[in-house]
């Protein structure tokens, strides 16, 4: 991949230009009266904000404008769209939500129906609402997971949330043909890949745009070069987003969105310039474009073995169970992503204590916990001393269990506190107050959207009547020390 924007931007960079434009720090170092701190650490991370700020610009002459591009942007742009083999491919500096807004609006007007999983992130909640949008929801498959292939009684059999199941798209899409788009997020937090070649036919037969929320897979296209139908960009979806910064060596707040419907291209262009910032950060797409450069050269083998072998091992232990073909008990339309890493703790620990337990005792922080399980996100960057560090802490736990439950149990006695979050057992009022208030609102309407973060997906959405079901759910997570997110008042 020819990288033109940092060849433009080096280029310009080492000219000598008279900087009388922002940004403020006018690509210079501190001010000479600035005194670093004498902390050497905190030192050399100022030194290091220094040499970025030394590549931040703006939009000025001799460079080019990511909303309307003509020059290094353009090309890089075009460059995209042949590594992808996309009809169009941007570059995003607001993460997956502007990709996701602009997307949804570029296929709906106010008032328009979309269909919906019920498993999104927010951002397409606050796109609907801010559109004024009719949203037909669907809620996604429920998986059993068991380490036994013949579940019995005496066995521990966990549900996730999986995939759109293509039959329901089609039960769907008839009861709604006048729906403008269908939005679904795939892969999901934990890996679960929805058949999207099946949906896609199925919304086009229907005349339906349909929008995939791909941002936990933006490895999928150069990960699996050999199987297609991994991710959405080949599999018929029309806009595809994916987040860079997720599984790819690129910043926080770095995403990529693909058009493969060259009707909707210029509709997509003029809603990214109104979702995205009018002032681009030229590090963060230096840094996009050199993490997809990276992503396209680099040879995923070393990195797959060392993940197998990971993978292998830790179907072996006893009280973990790892999310995987073997373990699957439900029948459904489905692709695993075995990048992703999720581990069902068993049910004395839970999610949230497995994730404290790692980090209190092996200082290994996961991505986030869930009521029975931990998700821990790999990458091509994780070498096999990483993935050799994470197997021996979680073998040490579970040859261990017992023994760490009952610590866990002494620690509380001792500190008076839950371990799996800072509450206090013997005056636990504000934990008991919420989930006296969270059972005085069964059978009412939800003020408010509430979720916890990670993953940022609606357990209950605003206007939605709270059912026992959903306060349940939503009491567990409290148990677990989550913060519920969202106005209860």
């Amino acid at each position: 991949m020819k990288r033109h924007i940092a060849e433009g931007l080096s280029k310009y960079i080492n000219e000598n230009h008279g900087v009388w434009h922002m940004p403020g720090h006018k690509r210079k170092p501190a001010y000479p009266g600035y005194t670093y701190d004498d902390d050497g650490q905190i030192k050399k991370y100022d030194e290091i904000i220094d040499m970025i700020h030394g590549m931040d610009v703006t939009e000025v002459f001799g460079l080019d404008d990511l909303h309307n591009p003509h020059e290094m942007i353009k090309a890089s742009n075009e460059e995209l769209a042949k590594v992808y083999k996309t009809f169009a491919s941007y570059y995003l500096i607001n993460g997956s939500t502007c990709g996701i807004m602009a997307s949804v609006a570029a296929c709906a007007s106010p008032g328009d129906k979309v269909i919906v999983a019920g498993n999104c992130h927010k951002s397409v909640h606050n796109i609907i609402e801010l559109l004024g949008l009719s949203a037909v929801y669907i809620e996604p498959s429920r998986m059993l997971i068991s380490k036994k292939d013949d579940f019995d009684n005496e066995g521990f059999m966990y549900k996730l949330g999986a995939c759109i199941e293509p039959e329901e798209i089609e039960r769907l899409c008839g009861l709604n043909k006048d729906a403008k788009a269908i939005v679904i997020t795939s892969p999901t937090y934990e890996g679960i890949i929805s058949d999207i070649e099946k949906i896609s036919k199925i919304a086009h037969n229907y005349g339906i745009k349909l929008i995939v929320d791909e941002a936990h897979g933006a490895h999928l296209p150069f990960m699996y070069r050999k199987d297609n139908k991994m991710s959405a960009v080949y599999q018929g979806a029309d806009v595809i987003i994916q987040s860079l910064h997720k599984t790819l060596p690129s910043m926080t707040q770095t995403a990529i969105l693909h058009v493969m419907d060259d009707r909707i291209n210029s509709d997509i262009q003029k809603k990214l310039s109104v979702f995205m910032s009018s002032s681009p950060s030229y590090v963060m797409l230096y840094d996009m474009e050199r993490a997809i450069d990276i992503a396209d050269k680099y040879d995923f083998t070393e990195y797959a073995g060392f993940l197998s072998e990971f993978r292998k091992k830790c179907n072996e232990f006893k009280i973990f169970t790892l999310l995987d073909e073997k373990t699957i008990q439900t029948k459904t339309d489905y692709n695993l992503d075995i990048t992703r890493i999720v581990l069902f703790s068993g049910p004395s620990l839970g999610g949230a204590g497995l994730e404290r337990l790692l980090y209190e005792e092996f200082d290994i922080v996961c991505e986030m916990s869930g009521p029975d399980y931990i998700v821990l996100i790999s990458s091509c960057f994780d070498k096999q001393e990483d993935f050799e560090r994470l197997y021996e802490a979680l073998k040490k736990i579970d040859d261990n269990y017992d023994d760490y439950i009952k610590k866990i149990k002494e620690i509380e006695k001792i500190t008076g506190r839950i371990y799996t979050f800072d509450t206090i057992i013997s005056d636990n009022t504000c934990n008991e107050d919420m989930i006296n208030k969270l059972r005085s609102m069964e059978g009412t309407a939800a003020k408010d959207n509430i979720y916890v973060y990670p993953p940022g997906i609606y357990i209950v959405k605003r206007g939605e009547i709270f059912t026992k079901g959903k306060i349940d759910e939503l009491i567990n997570y409290v148990n677990m020390g989550k913060r519920l997110r969202g106005d209860f008042d």
